[in-house]
């Protein structure tokens, strides 16, 4: 009862805060109300499926500092990649095999009624650097389950995937392509009913399984699933948003399958299980996100949406919810429910809005703590080499009318907007939160269509981490022309940050985003962006660079409908030397200031590290361990049928690196356990 009494108090404040907010709102500001955005939707097989002809954007002279365009496959439409709020995981780097994949619908064709829902596989070796080094519309599904009508049951939908490399092979062709499709199985609503699910042998196409889980209720949930991760254990996770396929409703519920390598088949075993996002007044979580660390030990969910569990100044706005395993996905803890704004919110959130920017939208600009501040609706997850999660998300203003956002007007310089991307954060693993901007933008709204109907894309945040787990990159989309007045014109902006030296990328000295496709084959057109989980890592000591992979989709005329043709940013990366502008800046300031003023490293106070490089290992490897305390460490080396190859232990101060020398070792795969009191770190070692 108390905690009802609590809720309706909080509903009552919170609409009190927000009816003297309209009074003080100026005319000239529009509020976009969030209306169905997060509905699942039908996406129907047109006759036409869209354009027949794909154009690939015209070649450019480079110039330096333009970034090199790869032309990739095509798409029968454009709505398996990018459709209202979803970021879906379709780009996938292996950095030990120095290769990437994109896992996309095929088309536009007329071979099959079905077409656009067969799926493929584009995929390079060497970084993907050139066009020779690609393959393209490397097909590993086909749709065939057809009884009459437009509708076939098995067609794939909204793809993810990625690259699993069970043996540790250096050669690319011995990985599999292994991939999760919603299909429509189920449609006695005309909508989605089951998931499709398998693998592909990169050097032997014919070698290639799919399963499928049909809807059956009850129990079966499922809706459009929007994250997707491979850990280096062996694992994989698919998170979803729970719906009953019989009404389309949100059943208050994240619906997660846990995939398992069978070493028999080559291929992952899945298991669903549910995770508890019951959402407050009604609110359907827009979007859900996994992600793991480097180890695979941590595995961090995060879903944007209302569970009533935060403490924002209005109840009607949407923050972040994360779930934590940290036994590789075996067991989750109870929802984590992150507020933004208020006397409990972020001093980063509070503060970074100008006053001159709110003396523009208030009569009155009230105090920093009774203004309301809302996520959007897409985001992007990763997790440190700490185990720590980061949320790259969109924040701006909600001035209290249902959950609806006011979004910037384009006249904003690159350091004050309404809108800003934020990487919320933290620092021990669930205890702490803190939240830092990484970018301000000029626009939201990019006005798109489907079967004459809106569907819009919005910033397509992307996050992803180095090899090693020390640095954050982030990726999203916004336009900047002078004479656009929305989204329609998108540019892919980056920015980097070092997590040891606590410092970001710059922009020409400022501390704001890079746009990467300025002057490219692509500028104005980069919509859709999606950046890889991981980037690679290339060169070593001060020649090191971290090259971001990154594609974008070529929508024409802003109709999802028609086919679309993908592009490789293929050389954009960042050098120790971009790294230049202090985490813990500027005057608007960050919540853990106090706690981390060096950088995030200090949280080794509190947190047991362990890294192998370089690796995969040729004769002698390099191990960095970081200790909680002073002591003695064992370290443990293990092979893939669990026989003990090495033992040794250490007495470490606070941090150490050592030799590991593997030349006694066979080529594979092993894995090496780091253990200290009752913390341990287990990853992934190959020897060449």
């Amino acid at each position: 009862m108390k905690k009802v009494l609590l809720l309706g108090l909080t509903l009552v404040l919170g609409l009190a805060v927000v009816s003297q907010a309209q009074v003080r709102v100026k005319g000239n500001f529009t509020p976009t109300k969030y209306s169905n955005q997060n509905a699942i939707s039908v996406d129907p097989v047109s006759t036409s499926q869209g354009s027949t002809v794909v154009t690939p954007v015209p070649n450019k002279t480079k110039s330096a500092n333009v970034v090199n365009i790869v032309t990739l496959g095509t798409a029968a439409n454009a709505l398996g990649w990018g459709y209202a709020s979803a970021t879906y995981d379709h780009l996938w780097a292996d950095n030990d095999l120095k290769a990437i994949c994109q896992i996309h619908r095929m088309g536009p064709g007329s071979t099959h009624p079905s077409f656009s829902g067969y799926i493929a596989f584009d995929h390079a070796q060497n970084y993907g650097a050139t066009a020779s080094d690609w393959s393209l519309g490397y097909q590993i599904y086909a749709a065939v389950l057809n009884n009459g009508g437009t509708y076939y049951a098995d067609a794939g939908r909204y793809p993810q995937g990625g690259l699993y490399n069970p043996g540790g092979s250096t050669d690319p062709t011995n990985s599999y392509f292994t991939y999760f499709i919603p299909n429509l199985s189920y449609t006695g609503s005309g909508t989605w009913g089951g998931y499709s699910y398998g693998r592909s042998h990169w050097g032997t196409q014919s070698d290639t399984t799919k399963r499928m889980d049909w809807y059956n209720p009850p129990p079966s949930r499922y809706g459009i699933p929007e994250g997707f991760t491979i850990t280096p254990l062996g694992k994989s996770f698919v998170i979803d948003r729970g719906y009953d396929a019989t009404t389309t409703v949100f059943d208050g519920t994240l619906f997660l399958e846990t995939g398992t390598w069978n070493a028999a088949t080559n291929d992952f075993d899945y298991v669903a299980s549910t995770l508890p996002m019951v959402g407050n007044l009604g609110c359907t979580p827009t979007t859900a996100k996994v992600s793991a660390d480097p180890s695979g030990n941590d595995v961090w969910i995060c879903s944007i949406g209302n569970n009533g569990e935060a403490s924002p100044v209005f109840d009607s706005t949407y923050y972040p919810v994360f779930f934590h395993s940290a036994d590789g996905g075996n067991t989750w803890g109870a929802p984590i429910a992150v507020t933004l704004d208020g006397t409990a919110g972020f001093d980063a959130v509070k503060n970074y809005i100008s006053d001159s920017r709110l003396a523009q939208i208030y009569t009155t600009v009230p105090p920093r703590d009774q203004i309301a501040y809302t996520t959007v609706w897409d985001c992007d997850l990763t997790v440190d080499v700490w185990r720590n999660p980061h949320l790259l998300v969109g924040i701006t203003l909600n001035l209290g009318s249902g959950f609806s956002v006011y979004v910037p007007d384009g006249t904003n310089t690159n350091l004050d907007s309404t809108y800003a991307m934020f990487d919320i954060y933290s620092t021990d693993r669930g205890g702490t939160w803190c939240a830092r901007v990484v970018g301000f933008n000029k626009h939201f709204n990019c006005p798109t269509t489907s079967s004459g109907s809106a569907a819009p894309l919005y910033s397509r945040p992307g996050i992803s981490r180095s090899h090693d787990g020390t640095k954050i990159f982030y990726t999203w989309d916004d336009s900047w022309g002078s004479s656009v007045t929305d989204n329609s014109a998108p540019d892919v902006f980056a920015r980097g940050w070092d997590l040891e030296t606590n410092m970001l990328t710059n922009n020409n000295g400022q501390d704001a985003g890079t746009n990467v496709t300025f002057l490219s084959n692509v500028t104005g057109t980069a919509f859709a962006g999606d950046q890889a989980q991981e980037v690679f890592t290339i060169g070593s000591g001060a020649s090191t660079k971290w090259q971001i992979p990154i594609v974008t989709e070529g929508v024409v005329s802003l109709v999802l409908d028609n086919a679309v043709t993908f592009y490789y940013v293929s050389d954009f990366s960042f050098t120790q030397s971009n790294f230049t502008i202090a985490g813990n800046g500027p005057s608007w300031g960050n919540t853990c200031v106090p706690a981390f003023p060096t950088g995030i490293s200090n949280q080794a106070a509190s947190t047991l590290t362990a890294t192998v490089y370089p690796n995969p290992v040729k004769g002698v490897a390099n191990m960095k361990i970081t200790v909680p305390q002073k002591g003695n460490v064992t370290i443990q080396l293990t092979n893939l049928v669990g026989q003990t190859v090495m033992s040794l232990s250490r007495n470490i101060e606070t941090t150490e690196t050592f030799n590991l020398d593997a030349t006694q070792l066979t080529s594979g795969v092993y894995f090496y356990t780091v253990k200290q009191g009752t913390q341990k770190v287990t990853g992934k070692m190959i020897v060449e």
